[in-house]
């Protein structure tokens, strides 16, 4: 008895998924976006760790869209959350197939940033979200390596600002809606520190684990989040690589990385 009371001391509470209903939804498709957020939940904290704190889920109805979820963003102030703007009328799978969700929940799994940083924060859930849906079973490890190759080839083919360092134009890129741009030349760093992690036998995904584990109740910046990083993996490729984006010029490299993407 003893032994079960000192693990319920020394463990976590887990998280727990807050629902709110902005707009009328019916109980049947409360129940689908319900299982659609949960699956993809589970998923994210299957692949990396359980969130430690609730979630709060903001659902708002947009019918007749062209696609099942037109519009997400996060909630960063009072709660950690996102609000999801959503076409009920779509069947579950197709809510499933939608990488928005993966995205939008892995942007929780590090602290907000700042509009500054938005690359870096944008570059993290967009590298995250095909692993996300790996472990939703939605995709293969090929087909969410052809997914980042096509994006990142298509973002260095329409970056423009060869003679500044990506961190600095990322700005520029966001005043002009050049958002994929944007996200994938940020999702860049994540897949090169991966790289460089793996042939040392550790990985972002491992790192990552830790910490959200220790760490992700801090109230961190970005140098902050990076140094702690670094200290988590036993190595300076998190602040290193950080630099390169800050100082070095044009997109960021990643030829090497498309022959060696990132597997669960």
């Amino acid at each position: 008895m003893w032994l079960l009371l000192l693990f319920l001391v020394i463990s976590p509470a887990r998280a727990e998924l807050v629902w709110h209903w902005e707009d009328s939804f019916t109980a049947q498709e409360q129940a689908k976006l319900k299982r659609w957020i949960s699956t993809t939940t589970e998923a994210v904290e299957q692949h990396v760790a359980a969130f430690p704190f609730d979630v709060h889920i903001f659902f708002y109805r947009r019918d007749s869209a062209r696609e099942p979820v037109p519009w997400a963003n996060t909630r960063r102030s009072r709660v950690q959350g996102v609000n999801f703007h959503v076409d009920p009328d779509y069947p579950l799978q197709a809510f499933l197939d939608d990488w928005t969700a993966p995205h939008e929940l892995s942007h929780l799994l590090i602290p907000y940033l700042g509009r500054k940083h938005a690359w870096y924060a944008e570059g993290f859930a967009s590298f995250m979200q095909f692993q996300v849906m790996q472990e939703m079973g939605i995709l293969t490890p090929e087909q969410a390596q052809a997914r980042y190759r096509v994006r990142v080839e298509r973002a260095a083919k329409r970056y423009r600002y060869d003679n500044q360092p990506f961190a600095a134009a990322a700005l520029k890129l966001r005043a002009n809606s050049e958002y994929p741009t944007m996200y994938w030349g940020g999702a860049v760093y994540f897949l090169n520190v991966d790289s460089q992690l793996r042939e040392k036998g550790s990985s972002m995904r491992a790192v990552l684990k830790k910490y959200v584990r220790c760490c992700r109740l801090r109230n961190h910046g970005i140098e902050q989040m990076t140094q702690e990083l670094d200290r988590l993996s036993g190595t300076e490729l998190f602040s290193k690589t950080l630099a390169e984006n800050q100082l070095k010029t044009g997109f960021p490299d990643h030829h090497q990385l498309l022959k060696q993407m990132p597997r669960r």
